[in-house]
């Protein structure tokens, strides 16, 4: 079955005393072989999509700080997980310790999974700081060696279907460069591609120039992008 139409959202979200809406990037997905699509767990966003995120594929999560990015990654994690699935989880903005914390915070214990391999945290963050990762899954923010990390983690991963999480492509390109970067991003789609994986990546377009987010968009398959509007009251709003 082929992947013909591109991701439309027309989604208010309203996230920590802001809304956001989900609007449809100009360039369409690729022509892919589409096994499924994977409910979030966020009925905002599986409405828009009409029924979930297309698996496999890759896409962009976009937005600026505090626009709620990692509240959608912690959410579809917990819930995909629950659904049986593997989650890989790429930490390069903060610790994986972290990540956990606010996972509990949210009602989900992340231990049981971790403990069969069907959540695998890779530390990309410590070393930036020359700390001593705990951490079975750890690697410099080096674009090669965060790659061949990353493999290692899918290999191991235990799911029905196996979704990465990059959480975010803004730190790997401000530490690897723009050339590294996207060769990185590059690599990351094709090897998730042969693994039949989806992949989603953070970034936030406001810290590069246009030519450099337009080279992000062509390298994936799709991209959402939370805009912020001023509305005070409910979490998630529609």
């Amino acid at each position: 079955m082929g992947l013909g139409a591109p991701v439309y959202a027309v989604v208010g979200l309203m996230v920590a005393y802001t809304s956001f809406r989900i609007v449809k990037e100009t360039k369409p997905l690729l022509m892919l072989p589409l096994e499924a699509k994977l409910e979030t767990g966020i009925p905002e966003i599986d409405n828009v999509l009409k029924g979930g995120i297309p698996h496999p594929c890759s896409l962009l999560l976009l937005g600026p700080v505090g626009s709620g990015k990692t509240e959608i990654f912690l959410k579809l994690s917990s819930y995909r997980l629950q659904k049986n699935d593997a989650i890989i989880f790429v930490c390069t903005n903060n610790l994986p310790e972290n990540y956990r914390l606010m996972m509990k915070k949210i009602g989900f214990d992340p231990q049981p999974f971790e403990e069969r391999n069907s959540l695998i945290f890779v530390d990309a963050y410590s070393s930036k700081f020359g700390l001593e990762s705990k951490e079975k899954y750890c690697t410099s923010i080096i674009s090669y060696d965060v790659s061949a990390t990353i493999s290692k983690a899918i290999d191991k991963a235990k799911g029905i279907n196996k979704i990465v999480i990059v959480h975010s492509l803004t730190d790997v390109l401000d530490e690897c460069g723009t050339r590294e970067g996207l060769m990185f991003l590059r690599s990351l789609v094709a090897r998730t591609r042969e693994a039949k994986a989806t992949l989603l990546l953070s970034l936030n377009p406001q810290a590069f120039p246009p030519a450099v987010f337009a080279l992000t968009q062509e390298a994936v398959d799709g991209a959402i992008t939370l805009k912020a509007k001023e509305k005070a009251g409910v979490r998630w709003h529609l």
